[in-house]
């Protein structure tokens, strides 16, 4: 289990940043079989999954870009995987080879799913990268590689644990000089969770108990009437009551 050292904190947040801009992108290609539909699009108290996390981080990098499909209302540029259908890692490549194309140094990604992603979770990684391949968020004993801010520079050692096989984004990051960086100071989501993930109905009810929205409404009948051409919540658009970080 990590413990948070107040020394090692300061030393951390006192070394030398990698410079320049941040190309962040939000994974979002997966099939959401567990959830049942989309739930990229599937509604948490008035808007998309999508929106709450794109309204968290896009203050924090300097472009956002969405990996996987693109969404109606979210007219961001959208970066397919360099392989269909072969996991997040080659999604990982293709956002390392456009960024290194655009010429942004880091890049951070997100998932999809984690509505009350950290609101200062790029500066935190980036505080501590300090020259490894990779920063990678962590709390209370557990990785979370779908959120990690990686130097461009790594992006060979990625394409070659792609092409001996490794599909996992924890395995790739296995593969690389990498830091693990503790959020467990945080507080905020459903069992005090920043990086709480809905990947089902049940887990959509925990959020939206969370939040003190009614469980019935359920994500499936908002997103049928989407389908025949209802209301979007489109990015300016502020969805309804997004807590702020605590």
């Amino acid at each position: 289990m990590f413990r948070r050292d107040d020394r090692v904190v300061a030393q951390t947040l006192s070394r030398p940043e990698r410079p320049g801009p941040v190309l962040g992108a939000i994974l979002a290609g997966g099939a959401s079989r567990r959830y049942g539909s989309d739930k990229a699009l599937a509604m948490l108290n008035g808007a998309p999954l999508l929106h709450w996390v794109v309204t968290r981080v896009q203050p924090q990098v300097d472009r956002l870009v969405i990996s996987g499909t693109a969404r109606r209302g979210f007219p961001f540029p959208v970066i397919a995987d360099s392989v269909k259908d072969a996991g997040p890692l080659s999604a990982l490549c293709a956002i390392l080879g456009r960024a290194e194309q655009e010429g942004f140094p880091l890049v951070a990604l997100f998932s999809c799913d984690t509505p009350f992603v950290p609101l200062n979770i790029v500066g935190d990684l980036r505080a501590a990268l300090d020259g490894c391949d990779c920063a990678v968020a962590g709390r209370s004993g557990a990785m979370h590689p779908t959120f990690a801010l990686w130097d461009v520079r790594a992006r060979e050692k990625v394409e070659t644990a792609f092409a001996i096989g490794v599909r996992s984004l924890r395995d790739a990051v296995a593969c690389v000089n990498s830091t693990l960086v503790d959020f467990s100071a945080l507080h905020h989501g459903p069992g005090g969770d920043p990086f709480f993930n809905i990947n089902s109905p049940d887990d959509m009810d925990v959020a939206r108990a969370w939040l003190g929205e009614p469980a019935r409404m359920r994500a499936e009948g908002t997103l049928d009437a989407v389908g025949r051409g209802g209301s979007m919540c489109h990015i300016g658009q502020k969805p309804m009551s997004l807590p702020e970080h605590r």
